[in-house]
């Protein structure tokens, strides 16, 4: 094989591999620069998706887009300052109030028949009431009711009328103005935020597009919902108060009020008696299974050692009873 066969070969051979690699080189260039491509139009944001438009509408478009690609923006967060601003003078002043009595009357059932009276005159409601019977007759209870703020002093004047005694009484209030006026700017804040999607989802074009514009919809209107379902919270909690109040009768000296049935007495006593012997009934047989299974082992261990001990003693006592044994006569001569 002469000199330039051999070059040709080579170079053959040289191509074949070379051009695979050069192809998947190029191929690997390729999607990068459309990766890059992709993320640079996403970026951009709904400003290249209107190429085709006109120049002044592209630019309306770059604008809008910001808020599309970046949800806090600096004008949002300016609007929220301003929002926060004007709410913190506008709203009034919100304190959630609570009051607890712990009364002693003369009857509960007819007390609880007038609390709840007195919340309904007000303008409130009975949120929760119990009464219960102890053993002696008398009654006990607890009522809850939810009246207007205003009503809130004046309502436990009233419901201490009602007592004999008062034991216990407390009221407290919690002021939440801040929190109230925080929430109501940031509601404002998305509010304005679903504002600026709706008016690019309306100029969206491309599939991919809207999904985004729609994607970003759906948080704001998730964080809205929350908001407005934290203030209705803080509104009810503001604008009615609560009230607790726990009821008992005095402990006097009376004739009880309940029928007198000595046979079922005598009944609860055979009862007890007989859960009190199927108890010791119960400990017996724990107690000769547990010994038969651990304590007799024990014992008959004990008996052999002892009996052992016995019976060497014995062998003892008789070997010295015998004495020494005679000396052999001398040998015969």
């Amino acid at each position: 094989m002469t000199k330039k066969t051999k070059i040709i070969i080579a170079s053959v051979i040289g191509a074949i591999i070379l051009i695979p690699v050069v192809l998947f080189i190029a191929i690997l260039l390729w999607l990068s620069i459309d990766q890059l491509t992709t993320s640079s139009e996403a970026t951009v944001g709904s400003a290249g998706i209107y190429s085709s438009r006109s120049s002044g509408e592209a630019q309306e478009m770059m604008d809008s887009s910001a808020s599309f690609s970046a949800p806090s923006s600096s004008k949002i967060m300016f609007n929220a300052l301003e929002t926060a601003g004007s709410t913190a003078a506008e709203v009034d002043q919100k304190i959630i109030k609570t009051g607890y009595l712990d009364i002693t009357v003369d009857a509960v059932d007819e007390t609880v028949s007038k609390i709840v009276a007195l919340a309904t005159g007000k303008g409130g409601y009975t949120q929760d009431s119990s009464v219960s019977e102890r053993e002696d007759g008398t009654k006990f209870g607890d009522i809850t009711i939810r009246i207007p703020a205003s009503e809130f002093e004046n309502t436990l004047v009233e419901v201490k009328k009602f007592a004999v005694t008062v034991d216990t009484e407390s009221a407290n209030g919690q002021d939440v103005t801040e929190e109230y006026t925080d929430l109501e700017s940031q509601l404002r804040n998305a509010q304005a935020q679903e504002t600026e999607y709706l008016n690019i989802l309306k100029k969206a074009v491309t599939v991919d597009d809207i999904l985004n514009v729609q994607s970003y919809l759906g948080q704001v209107r998730g964080e809205i919902e929350s908001l407005q379902g934290r203030i209705k919270y803080l509104e009810n909690q503001t604008g009615y108060s609560t009230i607790s109040v726990s009821l008992s009768e005095e402990s006097d000296l009376k004739i009880p009020s309940k029928e007198f049935r000595p046979w079922s007495s005598i009944k609860e006593a055979a009862q007890a008696l007989v859960s009190v012997l199927q108890g010791l009934v119960i400990t017996i047989i724990w107690l000769v299974i547990l010994g038969g299974g651990v304590i007799l082992p024990i014992v008959l261990i004990i008996w052999l050692i002892v009996k052992l001990i016995k019976k060497v003693l014995k062998r003892r006592q008789d070997k010295k009873k015998i004495g020494p044994l005679p000396s052999p006569p001398p040998p015969w001569r």
